[in-house]
């Protein structure tokens, strides 16, 4: 687990994030990745809710987490899925315990072997639930855990922000904003990692540090790469 000192650095740099008129994808990206460096953990998703109450995976910090959310939205069936309708922390030591088949058949394929599911959650409103993995069989300590619920309030509370409480359907509208984004950004992903014969993560990781540069958000710098010919230089390969 990181230090305090780490976590108040963490919450800074999350803060700061959120300070301007933010992205939704950009928050939960940033979500992400302060739960994996928190916790000492290695990967993290966050599944957000539509309709009547399915959750849909929207963002993660890499791409092995991808195949086990995607396969927990399809089944609506695991950790994050049971986080999120029972608003408590889910503890999983050993997923391939777990009663989940499909889940945990996805989790075998990728190498994680623990996770904890957490309600994003303010009150009695649910935005959705954040997974944390480990690739070892590991039992999650009371410290991992209130570090990593610090930092899902965080997230939430910036989320539905506090005039936003009673207006559902705005909220909605940006979840479903941070569903539709996730579409661009896997395309400029592809592109990038074609372009420069890199990995999808690395090509991920190009997008992210041109926006954090520059300042604009996430979804703005994949359309650019998509739709008006954005060319983004690959330091370690220089094109």
């Amino acid at each position: 687990m990181a230090t305090t000192q780490s976590l108040f650095e963490l919450l800074r740099r999350f803060a700061a994030t959120m300070a301007h008129d933010f992205e939704t994808n950009d928050v939960l990206y940033e979500l992400c990745d302060a739960a994996v460096v928190t916790l000492d953990a290695a990967g993290a998703g966050v599944s957000v809710a539509v309709g009547e109450g399915r959750l849909e995976f929207v963002t993660s910090t890499d791409h092995t987490v991808v195949t086990i959310e995607q396969a927990q939205e399809r089944y609506q069936a695991g950790p994050c899925v049971e986080a999120f309708r029972s608003g408590e922390v889910v503890v999983v030591r050993d997923i391939s315990q777990t009663i989940w088949p499909h889940y945990r058949a996805a989790a075998a394929e990728s190498g994680f072997h623990s996770v904890v599911g957490l309600p994003l959650m303010l009150d009695d409103h649910r935005v959705g639930s954040l997974n944390v993995y480990d690739r070892r069989v590991r039992d999650w300590s009371e410290a991992d855990l209130a570090a990593a619920r610090v930092l899902a309030d965080v997230a939430t509370a910036y989320l539905v922000r506090a005039g936003e409480l009673a207006e559902a359907r705005k909220l909605g509208e940006q979840l479903q904003h941070a569903l539709d984004s996730r579409i661009v950004i896997e395309q400029a992903k592809g592109m990038l990692s074609r372009d420069h014969s890199i990995s999808v993560d690395a090509a991920f990781e190009l997008l992210r540090s041109h926006s954090r540069r520059t300042n604009i958000p996430l979804r703005q710098v994949a359309h650019a790469v998509v739709h008006d010919s954005l060319r983004l230089r690959n330091a370690r390969s220089g094109a």
